[in-house]
Order: C-alpha cells, then sequence, then structure tokens
C-alpha cells in the first residue's frame, strides 16, 4: 500500500494577496467592491474614482490586468531612476512610504501606484500606515468621485510626507525630553542617545531625499502635458510641499548637533565644578600642612610652653579646618549630581 504525498508546506508564494476596492461616486459616501466584481466596473465612467489597494507576498491578481494596468510596472521593488513610468494613459509612481505610528523602530515599505483613467492602484508587500488609516477611518467620508486619479494620487502622495512630519514631531519630543535630562546632569548614556537620533535623522533624511526625483518631475510642466490644469495644480502643490517637508527633516540633524553641543558645554561645566572643588580643597589642606609644618619648626615661643592645652588647640584648628573644607566639598559636589 503506497503512502500518501505528505503535505506541502505553504511559502510566502503560496499567501493570496490582500485586495481592497473602493468606488467613490459623486457626492456620495464611498462602496467597497468585491474583487470579483472589479471587471465589472472598467472602464470606470466619468464623475466615479475607483481605488484599489493591494497587499501582496508574490503575483497579481488577474483583475489588476482587466482594468487596463500593466502588472509589470506595480512592482514595489523594482522603480526607475525617477520612480516614475508614463505608458499610455496610465502613470507609474514609486515611493517609499513610513512605518512609525506604533512607536518602534521606523521602517520605510515600497509603494507603486499605478494612475489610470478614474483609477488608482496602490501595491506594496507590507501594510502601509498611511493607506491603512484613510481605508479604515476615512474612506467613509471621502467625497472625491469628482477628482481626477492624478490628484487623488497626489492627495495619497500627500498623506505619506505627512507621516514623515509626524515622524519628525516624535524625533524632536524624545530630543525635548534628552536635552531636559542633559541639563539635570549629563551622563555618558545621553551620548549613546544622542548618536542614536542623529542616525534616526539621517536614516530619514536618506529615504526622503531618494524620492526627489520623482517629486521634482511632478512640479514640472512637462511632467503630464495632457492632464488638466487642475491636476497640474495638484502635482505641483505636492511636489512644494516636498520640498518643505524635506528641509524639516534636515533641521533635525541640526537639533541634534545644538544638542550634543549642550551635553559637551554641560560636561564641561561639571567638570569644572568639580576642579573648582578640589582645589579649594587642596588649599585648605595646604594651609593645614602649613600650620602643622610652622608648629613644628624648632624655636622658643610661648605656645610652646602651654603643654597639651597648646597642642589640642593646634590639633582642634587643623581638623577643624580639614573637617569643614571636606563638607563643603561634599555639599558641593552633591549639588553638582542633583
Amino acid at each position: 500500500m503506497s503512502r500518501p504525498p505528505a503535505p506541502v508546506a505553504a511559502t510566502a508564494k503560496s499567501v493570496p494577496p490582500t485586495l481592497r476596492a473602493l468606488l467613490f461616486e459623486s457626492d456620495h459616501p464611498s462602496r467597497e467592491v468585491a474583487p470579483d466584481d472589479l471587471h465589472a466596473h472598467a472602464p470606470v465612467p466619468d464623475q466615479r474614482l475607483l481605488w484599489v489597494d493591494v497587499v501582496r507576498s508574490d503575483g497579481l491578481p488577474e483583475t489588476l490586468s482587466a482594468l487596463g494596468a500593466n502588472p509589470g510596472r506595480l512592482d514595489p521593488d523594482a522603480s526607475g531612476e525617477l520612480g516614475l513610468a508614463i505608458e499610455g494613459d496610465w502613470k507609474y509612481l514609486h515611493v517609499r512610504a513610513l512605518n512609525w505610528h506604533d512607536g518602534s523602530r521606523p521602517s520605510h515599505i515600497p509603494v507603486a501606484f499605478g494612475v489610470g483613467p478614474n483609477i488608482v492602484l496602490s501595491v506594496h508587500r507590507e501594510p502601509v500606515d498611511f493607506i491603512s488609516s484613510v481605508l479604515d477611518n476615512e474612506a467613509d467620508h471621502l467625497r472625491v468621485g469628482r477628482l481626477e486619479a492624478t490628484s487623488f494620487a497626489t492627495t495619497l502622495l500627500d498623506r505619506m510626507l505627512t507621516d514623515y512630519l509626524d515622524a519628525r514631531d516624535a524625533f524632536e519630543t524624545r530630543l525635548d525630553r534628552l536635552e531636559l535630562l542633559i541639563l539635570r546632569r549629563p551622563k555618558p548614556s545621553h551620548l549613546a542617545e544622542l548618536q542614536a537620533l542623529r542616525h534616526l535623522a539621517s536614516r530619514l533624511r536618506r529615504h526622503l531625499s531618494s524620492q526627489r526625483d520623482l517629486f521634482d518631475a511632478l512640479g514640472r510642466p512637462d511632467f503630464d502635458p495632457r492632464q488638466s490644469e487642475s491636476a497640474e495644480k495638484h502635482c505641483r502643490l505636492v511636489s512644494t510641499r516636498y520640498s518643505h517637508v524635506m528641509q524639516s527633516i534636515e533641521a533635525a540633524r541640526e537639533l541634534v548637533n545644538g544638542s550634543f553641543d549642550l551635553y559637551t558645554s554641560r560636561t564641561a561645566e561639571s567638570t569644572n565644578e568639580a576642579v573648582y572643588t578640589l582645589t579649594v580643597v587642596t588649599v585648605a589642606m595646604g594651609l593645614a600642612a602649613t600650620v602643622a609644618g610652622v608648629l613644628g619648626m624648632n624655636f622658643e615661643a610661648p605656645l610652646f610652653n602651654s603643654g597639651k592645652t597648646g597642642f589640642y588647640i593646634a590639633a582642634g584648628s587643623i581638623v577643624a579646618v580639614l573637617l569643614v573644607s571636606g563638607l563643603w566639598a561634599a555639599w558641593r559636589l552633591r549639588r553638582g549630581a542633583n
């Protein structure tokens, strides 16, 4: 009797893509469209806008081809030199979205957009924060049926840039909290945290600057001469907003440099206070040694005829000087530590 074949373990290729489709109509709430019904909405008439979002592990649904898109252009990991390609009536944009809303280490997710006649496609391998936020929290309130597909795509790009600003705000809040600790008492661990923040700021800038060619292209008049004045205006606006966000991210690195200067200044100040305290203690000990040396000189003086009383007076004076200077030094060092 032959043994039945062992089941094949599921792989990433066998995981079906997750597809959500929303149909926006003029002055009406959006409604979900089943994946099997997408072909029935192609071509999408005016006053309507179809948005299809796909989270895939490998391969694309065949229904995207029925909408007129080129699946080969919707690979989020295969962006071109400018992150932009135009084929017929379709435009394909490749960007890097930022995930950081859960408070963990930020990650950058490649996203491919396909923009066709009244159709916007977004494809990515992992869930993206700003897309999930729009789908889950805002889609029911949007009235974008009258918008052109290009204008709606630039709206999504604008939301993506907002996530970079949110990351910058969280970065600045973390830096402000660290500066307060440095002002109280600088520690070596603060320097390590400043280094981590400097690396984070450089990473945000590097990933955002890699998309400069795409956003610059959106702002040029030769991007797509066939598009309407409204869509061209929206493209210029998102290009300008990219420049502002880029300046904000670049300023974050300068904030870290300022915090590092604060750390070095406070460290130098703490060192100076410690040196000042030790100097005063050293002077007090030298004064006590001088008194002891004078008392040890071999010459006739009334003080040396006072017996034990003179000895106790001299020893007590020396102990008092050392005790007062020691207590003062301990108080200064403790105040500096707090």
